[in-house]
């Protein structure tokens, strides 16, 4: 009556640790799936701000250089003439010109949420200079070392200027060059 000692089954128990370690691995590789996709979707909310951003330098550069004038009211910037103007509200810049008297031409720049937009008119009627921050209900990751003190510069709630533009008027006219 010798009986084998060969199995030709697995034991609860290595069923259960099998079990254990497979739901495990997947637990940690769905949280790194989910942390993936926020990553990209953050990457790709700050990929439509540049985006945007410098659409908005390149064709306010080249309205500024072209226009003769500009008026600043509130947060109205006007180029009367070229018959632009240039709305913001709230983290939207709209670009409205007026190509004849039945034709208008409208452009939207949407920034990210929590974007403030200045007109800095100190430079008016020779520049227009335009700032655009983000709050500081916006965090960005600090790439400096973290500070003990909660008044320091490194904080990941400060102030960020996106976007710092500072263009002359009329100076396609000053060289000669028609735009």
């Amino acid at each position: 009556m010798n009986r084998s000692l060969q199995r030709h089954a697995h034991s609860l128990v290595e069923l259960m640790i099998v079990l254990s370690v497979l739901s495990s691995l997947i637990t940690v590789s769905i949280g790194w799936i989910h942390q993936s996709m926020k990553l990209s979707k953050q990457m790709h909310s700050r990929q439509a701000h540049q985006t945007n951003l410098t659409r908005l330098t390149r064709i306010l550069r080249d309205d500024a250089r072209a226009a003769n004038a500009a008026s600043l009211d509130g947060q109205t910037l006007t180029l009367p003439s070229l018959q632009v103007v240039y709305q913001v509200e709230g983290p939207v810049i709209q670009r409205t010109e007026q190509i004849d008297a039945s034709t208008t031409r409208t452009d939207v720049f949407e920034l990210q949420p929590g974007s403030r937009v200045h007109w800095i008119e100190t430079e008016l009627p020779t520049a227009i200079t335009l700032q655009v921050k983000r709050s500081s209900g916006t965090p960005i990751p600090s790439r400096l070392p973290p500070s003990d003190d909660p008044n320091a510069a490194n904080s990941d709630t400060t102030d960020r200027n996106d976007l710092h533009l500072r263009m002359e008027l009329n100076r396609y006219a000053r060289f000669g060059v028609k735009p």
